[in-house]
């Protein structure tokens, strides 16, 4: 009679541990490409009416204007970086800008962006040596030194919408209000009366 009880309270154990198992077994954070929507969005991008060129020398002056460091310039691509320090806690942002030209060749352009925050840590090694000298026998003298390195411990896209609309909020008060004549286009001088 004992026996099933015991059997009862050994399948309710059972089930109990089948289903916490099972339950950890779930990451809580979905994978990285479910997140991707590929949906039409104006987070990362804005249209102008501007020359590919115009709108890039506005986001250089843009990112420029708020401190970040300039790794790669280009006519119509730019990459920018800005790192943060809080006690131990190092941030990097990457942030990315190509400008494209609008569809059937008109002057319009298309601003594209993208930035990456990047968290490090600073990882401490101890290196240890020793050094033999021969003619005196087996003596050995110990040489010890350290090397802090800074390791990368994390990276995400970041996906704010206000971060994203500061920068284009930016970029639109660096954008020249008129677009330069084109030298040859210049309207010819009005001819002289005799």
């Amino acid at each position: 009679m004992m026996f099933v009880p015991r059997l009862r309270l050994f399948a309710v154990c059972a089930a109990t541990a089948g289903a916490m198992a099972a339950g950890c077994s779930h990451p809580s954070d979905p994978l990285a490409y479910t997140r991707n929507e590929f949906a039409r969005t104006d987070t990362y991008s804005r249209a102008y009416p501007k020359a590919p060129e115009m709108v890039c020398e506005a986001g250089k002056r843009s990112l420029l204007s708020q401190g970040y460091t300039l790794a790669d310039a280009g006519a119509r691509s730019i990459e920018g970086h800005k790192q943060f320090q809080s006690g131990d806690n190092y941030k990097e942002i990457t942030f990315r800008l190509v400008c494209e030209p609008d569809h059937a060749g008109t002057t319009r352009s298309i601003a594209f962006v993208n930035a990456v925050e990047s968290t490090f840590a600073l990882k401490k090694t101890n290196n240890s040596a020793s050094v033999g000298v021969g003619l005196l026998g087996s003596v050995s003298m110990p040489f010890t030194s350290s090397d802090d390195s800074m390791v990368k411990t994390g990276s995400e896209t970041i996906v704010s919408d206000d971060f994203y609309s500061r920068f284009f909020a930016l970029l639109e008060q660096y954008m020249p209000s008129a677009s330069p004549t084109p030298q040859g286009d210049a309207a010819a001088p009005a001819p002289k009366s005799p």
